[in-house]
């Protein structure tokens, strides 16, 4: 008997429908009623294309048991649609969850796939890229750890495209997306100067990290122009324990503590923070200033109410998306895009 709704013949087909062993686009095709060209579209979420049409489509597929080949798809269009996410395993920094978390959302609305790659030991990156190669990906993303220039060399031999994220080096071929750190170094000096402080530290990441080592000296290059030749600066792990721990050390070194703090992050400073008034009962910003850097949640919480430096996130996840899936490939003169940051002043500077 035929049918003449369309959503019952949906529902009520279970069965292979070509008699060949598994259902085709042109099944599916055939019993949502429209083309496959439209059975294609229906399975890019990136598509614009009606709802109830995609809809029917997805419900015949289901009612048929149908897939896509991702395979097949991939060797047609040369593209797998995956890019490859690559984080150091210990980043306990929120602001990378939230930038992966609003990366992810992007890509999986342009029918991107991700793959996550941790890294628990940077010694590891060699074997690492060279896994992520055999997936054919369309593009790799670097957060938070360091690529030598060999590996760069292999990614570019390769054709895929590579960004680094809050990262740099001058390979020619691999892109790069970070906030202005420098800038930002010399605007917090010039906000602790306007403030009347006069004695300073910095407390950061090891200069291995751009984003500390930019940061550290846009502060003190700042403080030398405006004649003052005297920063400390404390290397710490960019975690709580090594804000609380860098504190300790900066006051053993100095024997007094400086009236004015910049810390690398936030999580650092809320480590900062916690040790100067429950270890040493000191006030802020009475006693010492405090700025930090990424504006993440903690930050706005009453009990810390950091100052700190905010970077303009959604406009660097378009720039990378923009790199990572542009078909023109920017100049090899371009390959640093730099966005500048704004301090967000609260209750500790």
């Amino acid at each position: 008997m035929k049918s003449s709704d369309s959503g019952d013949s949906i529902q009520n087909t279970g069965k292979r429908a070509n008699g060949r062993g598994h259902n085709t686009s042109i099944d599916v095709a055939k019993l949502a009623g429209e083309s496959q060209a439209t059975v294609s579209r229906a399975f890019n979420p990136a598509s614009k294309m009606n709802p109830s049409t995609r809809q029917r489509v997805l419900d015949a597929a289901s009612a048929l048991k149908y897939a896509p080949d991702a395979i097949a798809r991939s060797l047609i269009s040369n593209s797998t649609n995956i890019v490859a996410v690559v984080i150091m395993q210990n980043t306990t920094n929120p602001f990378y969850a939230t930038v992966l978390s609003k990366l992810s959302i992007r890509l999986r609305s342009m029918g991107k796939q991700i793959l996550f790659f941790y890294l628990d030991d940077e010694g590891h990156m060699k074997d690492l890229i060279h896994q992520i190669l055999q997936y054919r990906v369309d593009g790799i993303l670097i957060t938070s750890v360091t690529l030598t220039s060999d590996l760069a060399d292999t990614c570019v031999d390769f054709g895929v495209p590579v960004v680094l994220f809050n990262r740099y080096m001058n390979t020619p071929g691999i892109q790069a997306v970070c906030c202005d750190n420098v800038q930002a170094g010399r605007d917090c000096a010039d906000y602790f100067f306007m403030k009347g402080y006069r004695s300073f530290a910095f407390i950061g990441g090891h200069d291995e990290a751009s984003t500390s080592h930019d940061r550290r000296r846009g502060f003190v290059s700042r403080l030398e122009e405006r004649g003052i030749h005297d920063c400390s600066v404390i290397n710490t792990p960019f975690t709580y324990e090594g804000g609380r721990d860098g504190f300790r050390r900066l006051l053993e070194q100095e024997g007094t503590c400086p009236k004015a703090l910049f810390c690398v992050s936030d999580l650092v400073c809320a480590g900062v923070l916690d040790c100067a008034r429950f270890e040493y009962n000191l006030k802020v910003p009475e006693d010492v200033a405090v700025i930090g850097f990424d504006d993440i949640e903690l930050a706005s919480y009453n009990s810390y109410s950091i100052t700190s430096f905010v970077q303009p996130m959604d406009s660097m996840i378009d720039r990378v998306l923009d790199l990572l899936l542009s078909e023109k490939q920017p100049s090899e003169s371009t390959n640093l895009t730099l966005f500048p940051c704004t301090l967000k002043t609260r209750g500790t500077a």
